[in-house]
């Protein structure tokens, strides 16, 4: 077994256990639940009670109908009513035999025996926590972790082992002190009494989904049932008609018992997060959240980067190898320190880029914000040393595991048994080569990245370039500079969120740079972003258009006028280019309505706007591909596409069905048309910015 006792991280100096106890507003939320339970049982037991005595008076009258008038049809109505009033209060009672099964296909479960340490250091944590020990342990491959068990109704009033899962996506975000905080969060769910009441609220929340929403069961049980005569039709009509009186009554107390448990749901995640800083301490549940984001958005890039892949038979030998070289890449890009193990260094107050400033409290969410999270862990203020080792440590062979699960991924997916595997050499050498190739010079910091360069008089530039002379390229391009183009996409971004709260008639509160806010502060707020947003565009235009006058006093004489040129061929380029996505969108909006529910009638109208809209379109698709500037940027299989849809006028739509075939052909026009003009855009831009860098190199 490996020996943990240097490596295991300590718990903070002095912690005050106080900071485990139920908080005001737990306990607030927690009475609140509980007065939801009551109300629920009252009443699903008057509709308990109710169906019951339904289903003896269908009985009584059903069997007098036999006795009374024995025929045939007698004996068909007796007995549908019977079977309905059975039914009935089969659907009041059916959760009771429902069960939850947890789909292990995508975990594989590991034991003591071939990873101690591990489990060492997981019965350490429960421990420290006062919590229960996982009865079994898998690991998984994403970015995550929690705690499940097999459930059902019974599962509130018999003694439950939890099952602990492990993303192998996690292991390679995080350091040993952060492993230990998600470790602790997540036994801090079990670690107390009073959490026992969000297993409660949570059961009854989903006897009521179920009663709601899970009916197909039901529902095939009564198509079934009415197909045996028209009498049983008749009775099926009348289950139907008292089925739906129920769940009339039961929808409006699912909005109160929904709401109390989301509540408590959202009260809870921060009692495990003060559990988690008692046992790890609260920086390092701020950091864990932060390189968990990265750690997230870094696999989601790995699985579309392999999926990819895949299309060409390719796969990886090792994807966590592959995710941390893109976690490296992801500070290399955000200019962000890394550790030993290559993990990004976490500094105070980063957050991710353009991230929004706006914390909106949704009643709708199980979940608080990791930035309500985090002001949470800092008011607990309990800090402690960092053991930065990597998590892998507490595995005994690593490389194996990874193998192991990197392998059962791609049996899930049915991955072709002979696929090339693809070795962290060879994913490098594609990963950074696509890169380069789809990004601009690194000297520029970002600063053009995902953006068009602002469009100036070239004549007027050069009248007013004094400024410049003393100008560095370091200078202009600083890092304060270099971030103005994500600054000014986060206002508009923030600018967008307030046009939707604008909407919005259930936001009580929002909280904004840290204050709390009203929605009647919207207006005033909105109209602080906007002055915003226009001072730094301000800035920006001026920055381009200084650049360009860095760059054009570094010339020659015959530099200058080829800079003048690409300048403003790209200018040219990029008006059209905007034209050209208005056009896009325009085209899809119109299309979009026949993915949806239509009469025959709406299906015309809707297709003939897309038809006088395709007119247009054709027209600057041929003119796009017969331009020779811009026809190079399309391959020959995507030149073929357009052509061929130049070629055929559609027809979308015959009655009585859609042609799915021309629809598919539109759509695939459509988008190797965007994708052309955006990379002729990126390549004529790339092209000017290595141009003019050979001024200054």
């Amino acid at each position: 077994m490996k020996n943990l006792t240097l490596s295991y991280p300590p718990m903070p100096a002095g912690a005050d256990k106080n900071v485990v106890k139920p908080s005001k507003s737990f306990k607030n939320r927690v009475y609140i639940a509980v007065s939801a339970i009551i109300l629920f049982i009252i009443c699903y037991l008057l509709l308990f009670l109710g169906s019951l005595a339904i289903a003896i008076a269908f009985g009584y009258i059903g069997v007098a109908f036999i006795v009374l008038h024995p025929a045939f049809i007698t004996l068909v109505v007796g007995v549908a009513l019977i079977l309905s009033g059975l039914m009935l209060v089969y659907f009041v009672i059916k959760f009771i035999f429902k069960r939850t099964r947890v789909d292990y296909s995508d975990m594989i479960e590991i034991t003591a025996d071939q990873h101690p340490a591990l489990f060492d250091f997981i019965s350490k944590i429960t421990i420290e926590a006062q919590a229960p020990r996982p009865k079994r342990i898998y690991l998984s491959a994403d970015v995550n972790a929690g705690v499940f068990y097999s459930s059902s109704f019974w599962s509130m009033f018999l003694p439950v082992k939890k099952n602990l899962k492990i993303g192998l996506g996690l292991i390679n975000s995080v350091n040993l002190s952060e492993f230990k905080a998600v470790m602790a969060h997540e036994f801090g769910h079990f670690s107390q009494r009073s959490m026992k009441v969000g297993s409660y609220v949570y059961n009854f929340n989903k006897v009521l989904y179920d009663m709601l929403y899970d009916t197909e069961d039901y529902s095939n049980l009564i198509s079934r049932f009415a197909r045996v005569h028209g009498v049983f039709s008749m009775a099926a009509s009348l289950n139907i008609k008292l089925i739906q009186g129920m769940q009339y009554i039961l929808r409006k107390i699912y909005i109160v018992v929904n709401k109390a448990h989301l509540a408590l749901s959202r009260e809870m995640e921060f009692q495990a997060d003060a559990v988690a800083a008692y046992v790890s301490g609260s920086n390092h549940i701020i950091s864990s959240l932060k390189r968990i984001d990265i750690g997230q958005a870094c696999y989601e890039n790995l699985i579309n980067y392999s999926r990819a892949n895949l299309k060409q038979n390719k796969r990886a030998d090792n994807l966590y190898p592959q995710h941390l070289e893109m976690i490296r890449h992801f500070a290399n890009y955000h200019k962000i320190e890394i550790d030993a193990a290559a993990l990004p260094i976490i500094s105070d107050g980063w957050n991710l880029p353009e991230s929004s400033e706006i914390v909106i409290k949704n009643q709708w969410s199980s979940h608080p914000t990791n930035n309500e999270r985090e002001v949470h862990a800092n008011r607990i203020n309990l800090t402690t040393t960092t053991v930065n080792e990597p998590a892998w440590v507490l595995f005994e062979d690593p490389l194996l595991i990874q193998t192991q699960l990197t392998d059962h991924l791609y049996e899930i997916v049915n991955t072709d048994k002979n696929a090339e595997r693809v070795t962290i050499e060879a994913f490098k050498q594609d990963f950074y080569s696509k890169i380069t190739e789809n990004s601009f010079d690194p000297q520029y910091n970002n600063y053009f990245d995902d953006r068009l360069i602002t469009a100036f008089n070239i004549d007027d530039a050069l009248a007013n370039q004094d400024y410049i002379r003393d100008q560095t390229f370091e200078g202009l391009l600083n890092a304060e500079n270099s971030n103005l183009p994500a600054k000014a996409r986060r206002l508009q971004g923030d600018i967008d969120i307030f046009d939707q709260l604008n909407m919005a008639d259930q936001i009580k509160t929002f909280d904004f740079r840290g204050t709390k806010y009203h929605p009647n502060d919207i207006y005033n707020l909105q109209a602080l972003l906007k002055s915003e947003y226009e001072t730094v565009q301000k800035r920006i235009e001026e920055l381009d258009k200084n650049l360009f006058l860095f760059f054009y006093m570094r010339s020659t004489d015959t530099q200058r006028e080829m800079l003048i040129a690409q300048y403003n061929n790209l200018f040219d380029y990029q008006q059209e280019a905007v034209a050209d996505y208005e056009m896009y969108n325009n085209i899809m909006r119109a299309l979009a309505p026949v993915y949806n529910k239509m009469t025959v009638e709406q299906i015309h109208d809707t297709l003939a706007e897309v038809y006088k809209q395709e007119r247009y379109v054709k027209k600057r698709i041929n003119e796009t591909i017969t331009d020779e500037t811009s026809r190079k940027y399309f391959n020959e299989v995507q030149i073929k596409i357009l052509e061929d849809y130049l070629a055929v006028k559609h027809t979308y739509y015959l009655e009585p069905r859609y042609d799915n075939q021309a629809l598919q052909n539109f759509n695939e026009a459509m988008e190797v048309y965007v994708l052309g003009i955006a990379k002729r855009n990126f390549e004529i831009k790339k092209d000017l910015l290595n141009f003019q860098l050979q001024f200054v190199n």
